[in-house]
């Protein structure tokens, strides 16, 4: 079990997974992505109402991978091995039974976009900014989570979001269509009560005939393919002369 994943049940019927490593911005490690894959199947037998993922700290919601796990000098077939696993529980997350809601506390980047694009809903700290960087890296998304960004918003905003690979603040955010709201850091309690409470006001049959609705339209089996063929080709991207380079500048910072 790592001691990087926390998961706590409250009483009015939801979960939290919470990724605990704010010294590292909350960046995954392969041991991590375990736990928290193994904490997803594990919540789905539970009578939840609502799913809340979430980091520790208020610098990151997440980085991404692990740069000691996720480096420039794996092979193609090391980096999908590397990356293949995130995008099973991202694909489980994005079909898991109930709502499901990202709570970023603060900056999301690359991965940390592609796990919180798995949620249903997104709301950041007002101060966050997002951003699908992996252009910027040389690389695309390797977890799934550009195949998903076309679920979530419209196709051209996505396409938009992926090729220019530019950071967004909270406001841009909502006008695409990806952040649903923000939450204030002095009264986050009472914002996360907020956001949860028309969810928690239903009973689990509604909430989990309204999810399986949604998935029926927008998460299809087939989308487990289009997030394969994503991770295949992030693969195939990894360890270029500018993955290289630009992971150098991010082991510096």
């Amino acid at each position: 079990m790592s001691e990087y994943v926390k998961w706590d049940i409250y009483d009015q019927g939801y979960g939290m997974i919470t990724l605990h490593r704010p010294e590292r911005r909350n960046a995954l490690s392969l041991d991590m992505i375990e736990e928290f894959h193994r904490l997803l199947w594990e919540a789905r037998d539970l009578d939840l109402k609502a799913l809340v993922i979430t980091g520790a700290g208020t610098q990151a919601f997440c980085a991404g991978g692990d740069l000691n796990d996720f480096h420039a000098g794996l092979s193609s077939q090391e980096a999908f091995s590397a990356l293949y696993p995130m995008k099973e529980a991202l694909y489980e997350l994005s079909r898991f039974p109930v709502p499901t809601i990202a709570l970023l506390n603060g900056h999301a980047r690359g991965g940390g976009c592609e796990l919180a694009t798995a949620c249903d809903f997104r709301y950041a700290a007002e101060a966050s900014t997002i951003g699908f960087v992996q252009g910027e890296l040389g690389i695309s998304p390797g977890w799934g989570g550009g195949a998903l960004l076309y679920q979530r918003i419209h196709p051209l905003k996505a396409y938009e979001m992926l090729v220019q690979s530019r950071i967004y603040d909270t406001e841009e955010a909502i006008q695409t269509g990806w952040l649903q709201g923000t939450i204030r850091e002095e009264t986050i309690a009472e914002d996360i009560d907020d956001i949860l409470q028309p969810f928690l006001s239903k009973n689990i049959d509604q909430v989990k005939h309204f999810k399986q609705q949604y998935v029926k339209q927008q998460i299809p089996i087939s989308l487990s393919a289009d997030m394969d063929d994503e991770v295949r080709r992030c693969s195939n991207l990894w360890g270029n002369d500018q993955h290289k380079e630009a992971l150098k500048g991010y082991k510096k910072s």
